[in-house]
């Protein structure tokens, strides 16, 4: 039987309330039932490793990632990771991170540097081997309303401040997921030109060994309520889950055409 691999989205652990906010409790609870019911995180290593190696997915193995790089990823996911002994990806938009060594971040840029992770915070956890960091772009924006040249600027910088923070090779940064999950075959294109040769989008699926490379689907799980999560993993991968996977795509479509 061929597996699949569910890919975890989230952006805060914290009580704020927020859409985009996870409270610490109920994170350690997905992680808790991930743990009890057999299921190992993979690091980005092995994640790039599998992806390259074009082998089997393994069984109950699932990948746990973080968007735009906030605080809360070391003051209260981290611990809650070392606890269950899993690991993550943090994509991260460089223009959010105060400090850069190699990059001023421009006086007009309106961000919060309480929110987001500091360059020590961050190289901390990618030495400590929990947390590994790619491209989440540079800015965030949306790149609808970008010239090619534009982002091609976006998607060349976080490599290039990524390895001088982290002390790490350019090409070791080769993901990247698109803001909202939103990208052109025209981008991914460029993008992978630039070195990216895993990129991400945002669906409600899991990853198929036959699946593009170039638009990995991640699913959001912000502010879920644990039945909704458990229902997810099951969709997923359950003895539904190829089905799942397969229709699922066609659905979405349906209700974009539809409005419902």
């Amino acid at each position: 039987m061929a597996h699949s691999l569910p890919i975890l989205l989230y952006h805060r652990i914290d009580r704020s309330g927020l859409s985009t906010a996870t409270a610490p409790d109920d994170f350690r609870r997905h992680l808790q039932w991930l743990k009890e019911n057999g299921w190992r995180a993979l690091d980005g290593a092995q994640l790039t490793h599998l992806l390259r190696s074009g082998k089997a997915l393994p069984k109950r193995a699932f990948v746990i990632t973080f968007d735009d790089g906030y605080e809360s990823l070391a003051s209260a996911a981290f611990p809650i990771l070392q606890e269950f002994r899993y690991s993550a990806i943090c994509f991260l938009s460089t223009q959010f991170i105060p400090g850069a060594r190699s990059w001023k971040r421009p006086r007009e840029a309106q961000v919060d540097d309480a929110a987001f992770l500091t360059w020590d915070q961050v190289r901390a956890l990618q030495s400590c081997g929990v947390i590994d960091f790619h491209s989440h772009t540079h800015t965030h924006r949306r790149f609808e309303e970008c010239t090619m040249e534009e982002l091609t600027e976006d998607l060349a910088m976080p490599r290039r401040i990524l390895a001088g923070e982290l002390g790490l090779p350019e090409r070791h940064f080769d993901h990247l997921a698109w803001p909202w999950g939103r990208s052109t075959p025209e981008w991914r294109a460029l993008a992978h030109r630039l070195g990216y040769r895993y990129q991400y989008t945002v669906a409600r699926q899991s990853f198929e060994r036959h699946g593009p490379l170039d638009d990995i689907p991640r699913t959001c799980f912000d502010a879920a309520a644990f039945p909704q999560f458990q229902r997810q993993i099951w969709l997923q991968s359950g003895s539904i889950g190829r089905m799942w996977n397969f229709a699922y795509p066609f659905g979405r479509r349906l209700r974009q055409i539809t409005g419902f």
